[in-house]
């Protein structure tokens, strides 16, 4: 490990920890969703909402990318790819149980947690 990979990392954390980023399972941005007639369209309206925040996400990605220092730009990337699979397993946790009530928890998982990121990234680049 490089050592100044360590503090970079340190520095892109507090930088990231230090903006409110809050979506909550099945909160506000779930109920729209909870008020559909079906499992399946319970998933579906939650999996358009995912992609709406995945497309923020990367947007705010791709803008952070762009604004911070060139020494913080492998630390993001490792970070971003640790994230996307630390939050495939953890919401595959919610989608193990049985019943249909699994796809939705699974689904809503996938969507707060993406909501989550985004919002994070994005208070991310407001400070310099």
């Amino acid at each position: 490990m490089r050592l100044g990979f360590v503090p970079a990392v340190i520095a892109l954390w507090s930088l990231m920890a230090a903006g409110p980023a809050v979506a909550e399972m099945f909160g506000p941005n779930y109920r729209s969703c909870g008020d559909k007639p079906s499992t399946l369209a319970v998933v579906e309206c939650l999996q358009a909402k995912t992609k709406a925040s995945d497309q923020r996400l990367n947007a705010a990605y791709k803008a952070l990318q762009a604004r911070i220092d060139p020494a913080q730009r492998q630390p993001l990337l490792a970070a971003q790819l640790l994230w996307v699979q630390y939050r495939d397993a953890n919401c595959s946790f919610y989608g193990a149980q049985e019943g249909s009530i699994q796809q939705v928890q699974a689904a809503e998982c996938i969507r707060s947690m993406t909501e989550h990121r985004a919002r994070e990234l994005e208070s991310a680049m407001k400070f310099d």
